[in-house]
């Protein structure tokens, strides 16, 4: 399966491609009005989006910044309406959104500082099993520290200092992308008894999992998806999506909205990717909107992938959303 047809078939995805869609309807006013927010400005959202999000899966967490196990209320029964209804919610909460297969934990705290120690240790020392020479020499090999791990995982026009969105997103999704090694950090740091152990290693395989209703959808791919409030590029018209820990350390996928102008015609060209008014979520002041996935691939600590994968999404065909319906209802929202 292609890494975009695992992106965008989800309902979760689905849910905020909409939800992104009537706030770019929204962003399209401003620019109208010449108050579009600057590239580096919060605001980039809408009244469905207010305050960005994290989604998280949640097997990931075993605590939250209090020191207290997670738990959540099980939702009977735990279908498409009732979790597009918990995902609008979530967006108007600060922190984190925890994802489970029957049911979700909103504005969860969590403890930054334990998530970048994880990732600053396991990624020097697995930089450090790999050294060949017996010798460690006069030259003392330097910490990778969190900065290097969020670099890696953050497209070149976002440049630190990194908010704690940013941090976090990126440093919780090494439990993806190597769970072995965060489990074995986990068990030194929380004083678990065997049978909590065996319950979080549990949770944490169901986390690497699609999460699936009954009827064969599915619910969340097994990623860290983090909605950003800012737009952080000038072409791009809504806050950035970024999602995370879909293969090796550096490998993350991004989401824009961006104006198909001369600059994205011309890389669409390099790229060999063509095009067309399926890809169209919106046309306002003759500008066609265009939905852009990039992938990029891995990398090492401190460095930036320069390869990378583009698509267009079709917002019929890939998300079968219904445009006109929630254009009409942006205009009234916007007035637009």
């Amino acid at each position: 399966m292609s890494v975009k047809k695992e992106i965008v078939d989800s309902l979760l995805f689905r849910e905020l491609i909409a939800i992104r869609t009537d706030t770019l309807w929204r962003m399209l006013f401003c620019l109208q009005q010449g108050q579009l927010p600057g590239i580096h400005e919060e605001g980039a959202t809408g009244k469905l989006d207010n305050k960005g999000a994290i989604f998280i899966p949640g097997g990931l967490i075993y605590q939250d910044v209090d020191d207290r196990q997670v738990t959540y209320e099980v939702t009977e029964p735990f279908d498409e309406s009732i979790f597009r209804e918990k995902i609008r919610e979530s967006m108007q909460f600060d922190n984190a959104s925890l994802l489970f297969p029957d049911g979700m934990a909103n504005s969860v705290n969590l403890d930054s500082g334990f998530f970048a120690r994880a990732a600053r240790r396991i990624y020097t020392y697995k930089t450090a099993a790999f050294k060949r020479k017996r010798k460690v020499g006069p030259k003392l090999p330097i910490d990778i520290d969190s900065n290097d791990i969020v670099r890696s995982h953050c497209p070149t026009y976002l440049d630190p200092p990194y908010g704690s969105r940013t941090r976090i997103s990126t440093c919780v999704a090494i439990g993806l992308t190597d769970p072995h090694l965060y489990f074995a950090y986990c068990k030194t740091e929380f004083c678990m008894s065997r049978a909590q152990l065996t319950d979080y290693a549990h949770r944490l395989d169901t986390a690497q999992e699609h999460a699936v209703l009954k009827g064969g959808k599915t619910l969340y791919p097994p990623y860290v998806i983090v909605c950003h409030d800012t737009r952080y590029k000038e072409n791009s018209l809504t806050g950035l999506i970024r999602i995370l820990g879909i293969g090796r350390f550096g490998e993350f996928s991004t989401v824009t909205f961006e104006i198909l102008n001369n600059k994205l015609l011309g890389e669409m060209r390099r790229k060999k990717v063509a095009p067309g008014e399926e890809h169209i979520f919106a046309t306002h002041d003759g500008n066609d909107i265009l939905g852009v996935l990039r992938t990029y691939g891995p990398t090492n600590p401190g460095r930036r992938s320069q390869k990378y994968q583009l698509d267009l999404i079709a917002p019929k065909r890939d998300l079968d959303l219904d445009l006109e319906s929630i254009a009409k209802q942006a205009s009234e929202r916007y007035w637009v």
